[in-house]
């Protein structure tokens, strides 16, 4: 492994690059989002629709077109579109572990990937999916299933779960890749462990400001992509079947939540590249890969950190003679 030779130019970027370098990774690595977000939405997907799909199911029966059916189906497209908006980084653990990997190495296997979502799944799972109200949402949902839509629980609490969300989000957009990435723990045994709450401080507090400002801009395009996305879909099913009708099924309960889940696969990526964008901002990311792989060829070995992929620190403790006959191997070359 060579740290300053990263299948990903570990250098600034602007803004305009980060996005065009997302659809570069897309393009080779597309396995992280057609088996890597595939596998990880699978189940939210099927769990929203088992707890907002019967509203545009019993709709239906009365007729979807109709103008009492507007409240309804206006209700499952809000509480649709904030849960994939609230399972978006859970969803996302093993595209954000692979990418991760790939960074470093070409094509990190999937069975490493799954070992680590597994053995680290407690602490994403809390941070990820209870704390930043993925599940109380949809415990929510299963408390209010078959009951009439309501201005306060559909339209107040959604709005209010947003604006919380959004705040969060804008402030402190990296716990994925401070869980998954650098697996920093959530409680520390003594004041000099580096945890979660003192990582998440140290890496956001100093470009709060801009990371807010990346983020509305983001949320802005991602929004548009959306709407791109669900119309192509109606495009594609006008064009081969000749039906072009917005109110049936196929659309709101198909159509809709594939074109939500598609851009959140993107916006995985996008948030990706920030994190490594940031850490190169404020750390000089690239000097010290530089200076670790330098040290690497002259000695063999480094001292362990945050930024060293899981994997390689378990094939040295798998193999601790590997780094001696290379110690070896280049204390000769230099001879």
């Amino acid at each position: 492994m060579q740290l300053d030779q990263t299948h990903v130019v570990i250098r600034l970027r602007k803004f305009t690059e980060i996005g065009d370098l997302s659809l570069i990774m897309m393009r080779r690595y597309p396995e992280a989002l057609l088996m890597g977000f595939v596998t990880g939405a699978i189940g939210w997907a099927i769990t929203n629709m088992i707890l907002l799909g019967w509203i545009p199911w019993e709709e239906s029966s009365y007729g979807l077109d109709d103008q009492a059916a507007f409240g309804e189906v206006s209700r499952y497209l809000v509480w649709m579109t904030l849960l994939v908006i609230l399972q978006t980084p859970a969803a996302g653990v093993f595209t954000t572990l692979y990418l991760g990997q790939a960074v470093f190495e070409k094509r990190p296997t999937w069975k490493f990937v799954s070992s680590e979502v597994k053995r680290q799944f407690r602490r994403w799972f809390w941070v990820l999916g209870v704390k930043r109200l993925a599940i109380p949402a949809m415990i929510l949902l299963a408390f209010r299933w078959g009951q009439p839509a309501s201005g306060f629980w559909d339209l107040f609490i959604p709005l209010a779960i947003l604006l919380w969300v959004t705040a969060l989000r804008a402030n402190r957009p990296f716990a994925p890749e401070i869980l998954l990435l650098e697996q920093c723990p959530l409680q520390g045994s003594s004041e000099s462990v580096i945890t979660m709450a003192k990582r998440s401080k140290s890496l956001h507090g100093p470009m709060s400001g801009e990371l807010t400002g990346r983020f509305a801009s983001v949320a802005i395009i991602l929004g548009g992509i959306v709407v791109s996305c669900f119309y192509t879909l109606m495009w594609f099913r006008g064009i081969t079947l000749g039906y072009w009708n917005f109110m049936n099924l196929t659309v709101l309960l198909v159509f809709f939540p594939l074109a939500l889940w598609m851009v959140a696969g993107a916006s995985v990526i996008i948030r990706l590249l920030n994190y490594l964008d940031t850490r190169i901002r404020l750390e000089g990311w690239e000097v010290e890969l530089s200076v670790r792989a330098e040290s690497l060829r002259q000695f063999g070995s480094e001292e362990s950190d945050s930024t060293s992929p899981p994997k390689n620190k378990a094939a040295r403790a798998e193999n601790p003679s590997k780094p001696k006959a290379k110690r070896l191997q280049n204390s000769g070359a230099s001879q």
